[in-house]
């Protein structure tokens, strides 16, 4: 009597979980052909070539000017600004091989994808090129192919299948653009690196009784933990080196 009372208060409430996998191809148990698919970018779908500009090295970063007395609102600033310095020119590489063919395969079977970050605007064009050079497309199965701005604290920017909320809340913000594009989806799916930004997105399903799997994508969690500042450290001192013109020509004349 008591396991019928706990599966009929189940199945009358509305499906909200989060759930652990360790590969990018575990997303085909949680979806369907009603689902909106949604991806993180950063260390769910790309990272950097090396440690300098990865995410763990940001926040590493963001401590670090913490410890040294900058307020959190000013250490945030400092980080944030390195960090997007180093992604408007490194290379990139897919977390797994696999990510590729798996957008293709949702988007030859019609189903909703699109991708939702944290990156602000600012880096639109540029995560929108990171992307395209492994030839993945997010607005293929878009929800909108039109762009829309909005404010949610900060100005949020959805272009090319891809919502950028620039640090706010990703509930809210995915809350907005759906209302201003007209989608109400039947079933909602978010894979992220990060627990944190799962929960936002949860918590707007569950007001708006849409079913929600977040999938906590924990491919790089080994990495992310063996993070070395000090490489780090080696190779941002040498991002920072910019030649003087004299210097420059020196080099130049070097090579004659």
């Amino acid at each position: 009597m008591n396991k019928l009372f706990v599966f009929l208060f189940i199945f009358f409430q509305v499906h909200a979980e989060i759930i652990e996998i360790n590969h990018i191809e575990d997303l085909h148990d949680y979806i369907d052909k009603t689902t909106l698919v949604i991806f993180d970018i950063d260390n769910t779908l790309i990272e950097p070539a090396q440690t300098l500009g990865s995410d763990q090295w940001f926040y590493y970063r963001r401590k670090q000017y913490q410890k040294e007395g900058y307020t959190s609102s000013d250490a945030l600033e400092k980080a944030l600004s390195e960090w997007m310095a180093v992604q408007c020119i490194t290379d990139m590489k897919l977390v797994e091989q696999e990510a590729k063919p798996l957008i293709d395969s949702l988007q030859e079977k019609k189903i909703c994808i699109m991708g939702l970050t944290t990156r602000g605007m600012g880096l639109a064009t540029r995560t929108i090129h990171q992307l395209k050079d492994f030839q993945i497309h997010l607005d293929k199965t878009a929800p909108s192919k039109e762009e829309v701005f909005f404010e949610n604290t900060n100005a949020c920017l959805f272009r090319n299948g891809i919502l950028f909320t620039a640090g706010t809340d990703k509930g809210l913000a995915l809350q907005k653009l759906l209302e201003k594009i007209g989608c109400q989806p039947k079933k909602i799916v978010f894979v992220n690196d990060k627990k944190s930004h799962l929960l936002p997105v949860e918590i707007f399903c569950e007001k708006q009784k849409i079913p929600f799997i977040g999938l906590r994508y924990g491919y790089l969690d080994e990495k992310v933990y063996q993070f070395n500042g000090e490489v780090a450290e080696v190779q941002f001192e040498a991002f920072k080196k910019i030649l003087s013109d004299e210097k420059a020509l020196e080099s130049l004349d070097n090579r004659f």
